[in-house]
């Protein structure tokens, strides 16, 4: 009995001398792959012996510093929080437990602990950095709040401090800049002194000879929207209503026509777009805006002529520039409405709230 029993022992002793030699064996080539630059090969032979390297630290650290440099960050992530808790697992506990002040280098100075919380850290802050747009919210905030406390565990190991203040100015600068791309919304008001020309055609009854007008229209624009702001651009959906009053001509030599006084009323609505490229408080856009439009006309002869169009719509492009000062802002526009031949310009002041 007590020689079997001694047998079993050698036996077993034998057989974990030849794992443990195998284990070095393929940590000595992984290393040998990683020094190479053969990423994929450190992970391939981690797959084919995972039995046996999924017990030793350092093959595990090999495996996650392939993934690190293959950016497969989530990845080494895993890796990196497997060693803690398969290798370290009593003095990670010990070290979220106590406070920093109480922690001294023996309750981690026999592991590798200060090492692998920066590597989280690091790799939490480059996921952090790489998220956009699509990323959802969840995975967002996790990646912050993660790196964010990786960084404050290696304060309690005191790792050194620059590269963490490094850590913290790269996720300040990725939350600036996720900040200045989110657009605030507001509504506003807006007033604006107008003019403009329209073109009216006046039709001869007999013979259908066409008679050209011009009016030109000054009066207020009343109006407000809904706009969409970040530290690079302005985007606002407006509209106005303009109450002018418009004299009208002749630009046919074929009849002599004048009247003054006309009423005109004018519907502007559309959307515009500025961009802050010179200041945040001075801005240059575009306006794409729709133009409807009635008058009062004065037909001089209901028996000769009749007018082609009482009402038009129309459609045109403002060039437009604004100063802004807290919620107030002047702003000034100039551009034309198709097909009438001259320009519209406007003058005027917007109150955002």
């Amino acid at each position: 009995m007590k020689k079997s029993l001694l047998i079993f022992i050698l036996l077993s002793l034998t057989s974990a001398i030849q794992a443990q030699d195998e284990t070095f064996g393929n940590i000595k080539l992984m290393q040998l792959y990683l020094d190479k630059n053969q990423l994929e090969k450190v992970e391939d032979l981690y797959d084919d012996k995972e039995d046996l390297l999924s017990k030793s630290w350092m093959a595990l650290e090999r495996l996650a510093i392939s993934f690190e440099r293959r950016e497969k960050f989530k990845e080494a992530i895993d890796t990196y929080r497997k060693i803690i808790i398969s290798f370290n697992k009593s003095a990670h506990d010990k070290i979220l437990a106590t406070s920093a002040r109480a922690i001294v280098s023996a309750d981690y100075e026999r592991t590798k602990l200060p090492f692998y919380y920066y590597k989280l850290a690091l790799l939490n802050t480059q996921l952090f950095g790489k998220t956009h747009e699509y990323t959802r919210d969840i995975d967002r905030k996790r990646f912050k709040t993660s790196a964010e406390g990786f960084i404050g565990l290696c304060r309690k190991v005191r790792c050194d401090e620059g590269d963490l203040k490094l850590l913290e100015d790269l996720l300040q600068e990725k939350i600036t800049v996720d900040v200045s791309k989110i657009y605030r919304r507001s509504w506003f008001l807006s007033l604006d002194l107008m003019s403009w020309q329209d073109r009216v055609t006046l039709v001869a009854r007999s013979g259908g000879a066409r008679f050209n007008l011009l009016g030109t229209a000054m009066g207020s624009c009343i109006g407000g929207g809904r706009k969409w702001e970040n530290v690079d651009y302005e985007i606002d959906f407006e509209g106005c209503l303009a109450v002018a009053s418009a004299t009208v001509s002749s630009q046919s030599t074929g009849i002599s026509y004048e009247q003054a006084s006309v009423p005109i009323k004018s519907f502007f609505v559309g959307p515009g777009f500025y961009t802050k490229s010179f200041s945040d408080n001075v801005l240059v856009g575009l306006q794409l805006p729709v133009k409807y439009r009635t008058g009062e006309w004065t037909n001089p002869s209901e028996e000769l002529y009749t007018f082609e169009r009482g009402t038009s719509i129309e459609v045109g492009y403002f060039l437009q520039t604004k100063i802004k000062i807290k919620n107030i802002s002047l702003r000034t526009r100039l551009g034309k409405v198709l097909p009438n031949p001259g320009s519209l310009w406007s003058i005027g002041a917007i109150y955002e709230f």
